[in-house]
């Protein structure tokens, strides 16, 4: 396992990208129109951006799995990340969609800890080629010992419920659960125990 530098951008924002089709969360938020793929890799670019300043980007040894986890409370927004913001809903949401894709990340965010610190496992995917091959397996390692490490629990969120069950066989549990009807969506909050 490694942790990603800027010059991985490309092969992040292209497993990111290959991940993002299968979450219906993911779905969501994009405008659903014919640049859909554009869509998905401008939301793509701004995770990579967004992780990358946290320091939070890590790949298996492969090179074909991504996650992304980092302390969520040690972290505060500056310019660049309203702009990256600014660029995302132009690009990728649509100007139409960004109150209500505001007001749902709003209620994401309500469910987290207030206070303390703790582990945002953001994202995770491998790519077509790297199922099966054992990244998903270094990568959860990894997050789990960096976790152990910094003595911290971690907290995700989670639309698809065969990635619920293997979080629950890693150990987390369900803590709140959102019924998204407006989009016919259930999202998972889980924390490990």
């Amino acid at each position: 396992m490694q942790k990603a530098t800027k010059a991985d951008q490309s092969l992040v924002v292209d497993i990111i990208a290959e991940s993002f089709p299968y979450n219906p969360s993911v779905l969501s938020i994009l405008k659903n129109d014919k640049k859909e793929p554009q869509r998905m890799r401008a939301l793509a670019r701004y995770v990579f951006k967004t992780a990358l300043r946290r320091n939070a980007i890590f790949l298996s040894t492969d090179r074909t799995g991504v996650a992304i986890c980092y302390r969520f409370n040690g972290h505060k927004e500056i310019l660049i990340d309203y702009w990256n913001q600014m660029v995302l809903a132009i690009s990728a949401i649509g100007i139409e969609r960004i109150f209500k894709v505001l007001k749902r990340d709003n209620y994401v965010k309500k469910q987290r800890p207030k206070t303390g610190d703790f582990m945002y496992f953001w994202f995770f995917g491998v790519s077509d080629e790297g199922k099966g091959q054992g990244a998903a397996h270094e990568l959860q390692k990894a997050i789990f010992e960096e976790a152990k490490k910094e003595n911290l629990p971690i907290y995700l969120e989670t639309s698809i419920a065969k990635n619920k069950r293997v979080y629950e066989r890693y150990g987390f549990e369900v803590y709140h659960t959102w019924n998204y009807i407006s989009e016919g969506i259930t999202l998972w909050f889980m924390r490990s125990k």
